[in-house]
């Protein structure tokens, strides 16, 4: 090695949003002695999960939902976090259909009353709706989501609505290029589960993860970025290249970059992953001085959303609202913003209401999503083939669950891959090898 300076980790995390917090906590909380852990990031923690705040109001990166049913709940549990909110106002929701504005049914067992649909539609949608939740989600990776909603054989009034739905479920336009198994568990964790806006936004959920950490023993570095990864010259050890010029030596390394395309950046080669399509949004966020009159309105032939998401959960001022607007597909930024100011005004939202707003142009809501054919399944695996050692987490690893189910998903599993392959030979010799947390 050369005359620098280089730490000694056990394990190294790459990446502060709820994947990398998730990692290191679950990596930090083995069996006594616990390994060190490092995360860095270039940015203060949270990633795409930070809360902002905009005067008295708090806005999400647009509009964020934790599923009651999902993956990443029981991984918070286990750390033991509980997340508090409220559901979303689904008694005041709305459909935007062919310009006119139509009430919906407050759940989706009622859904098939609605006056959206013909009586044989209704008939046969809540056929669908009953037997929803015994689907075997698991065996569907095979076609697409779309490909299943057309083998399901409904008219087309229901057909539209089943699509709004799913669309809803998995943040996704084009169902096509996302697998059944995916979208189907979503929607039925969407109509049978349900999910909650989170108080103090989804920072809550940074927070508690960030203090788990702290509580472990994690070190967090902000302010650097992973920028390489090589064999170290001694041992069984990884050599990490930072962008401020330092270096860290550890056992374990967990990527949790976000991207695919960032991981594969650090990891120096193509790993072969084969790649879905990302799924990106256009967002208006809204501070309001009033509840709007419609809080919950889908659009039905156009993939757009708006919820109030407060006063659900605690994001704003008594009497006020926080309310997002997406149109899932990002296109242009004029053509998208005019569009989600036109479905703000469906929902009953005026000028005049607005104290604060903020619209973001493109997001990345999920990065490859699940592709028709290879299912969640043929996602990438968290242990990074042909690097010992290695792990990644994020939206798009393993094999189960979307978004930030995945993400959490992912995470526990890549924490304890890392706490159970760091022997900590390198600074603490003759130490056990971590259990693994439960």
């Amino acid at each position: 090695m050369s005359g620098r300076d280089i730490d000694e980790v056990d394990v190294l995390v790459a990446g502060a949003g709820l994947a990398g917090l998730t990692t290191a906590a679950v990596a930090a909380g083995g069996a006594s002695p616990p390994p060190e852990v490092m995360v860095v990031d270039t940015r203060s923690v949270g990633g795409r999960a930070r809360t902002d705040r905009r005067g008295d109001f708090l806005f999400n990166q647009g509009p964020r939902a934790l599923y009651r049913g999902g993956l990443g709940r029981a991984v918070l549990g286990r750390l033991g976090l509980t997340p508090h909110g409220g559901p979303p106002p689904l008694s005041s929701s709305y459909a935007w259909h062919d310009g006119r504005v139509e009430r919906l049914p407050d759940n989706g067992s009622r859904l098939a009353t609605s006056s959206l649909l013909g009586v044989r539609s209704r008939a046969r949608l809540g056929l669908l709706l009953s037997r929803l939740g015994r689907i075997d989600a698991r065996a569907l990776g095979d076609r697409s989501t779309q490909d299943w909603i057309d083998s399901l054989e409904l008219r087309p009034d229901a057909q539209g609505l089943v699509t709004m739905l799913t669309r809803v479920a998995t943040y996704t336009p084009d169902l096509s290029v996302l697998s059944a198994d995916a979208g189907v568990r979503q929607l039925q964790l969407a109509l049978v589960d349900g999910v909650d806006y989170l108080d103090g936004g989804w920072q809550q959920l940074v927070d508690g993860l960030a203090d788990v950490a702290e509580r472990r023993g994690v070190e967090v570095r902000t302010g650097a970025r992973v920028t390489s990864l090589a064999p170290a010259p001694a041992g069984d050890r990884w050599l990490v290249g930072l962008g401020d010029g330092r270096e860290v030596t550890a056992s374990s390394v967990v990527l949790a970059l976000g991207s695919p395309a960032a991981t594969a950046a650090v990891l120096g080669r193509d790993p072969g992953w084969e790649l879905g399509a990302d799924a990106t949004a256009a967002c208006l966020d809204l501070g309001l001085a009033r509840v709007p009159a419609r809080p919950v309105l889908f659009g039905l032939e156009r993939p757009l959303y708006l919820s109030t998401h407060a006063p659900a959960a605690r994001l704003a001022p008594p009497g006020r609202s926080v309310v997002h607007a997406m149109r899932y597909g990002a296109r242009t930024a004029e053509g998208d913003a005019a569009e989600l100011w036109e479905l703000a005004t469906a929902a009953g939202i005026e000028q005049a209401d607005v104290i604060t707003d903020r619209f973001l142009r493109r997001m990345v809501v999920a990065h490859s999503l699940p592709r028709p054919g290879v299912g969640l399944d043929g996602r990438p695996a968290v242990a990074v083939a042909g690097f010992e050692g290695v792990f990644v987490a994020g939206d798009w690893v393993g094999p189960a669950g979307l978004l930030a189910d995945a993400s959490l998903a992912s995470a526990e599993t890549a924490g304890q891959l890392a706490a159970r392959h760091a022997p900590r030979r390198g600074r603490h010799p003759g130490r056990d090898p971590v259990v693994p947390a439960s």
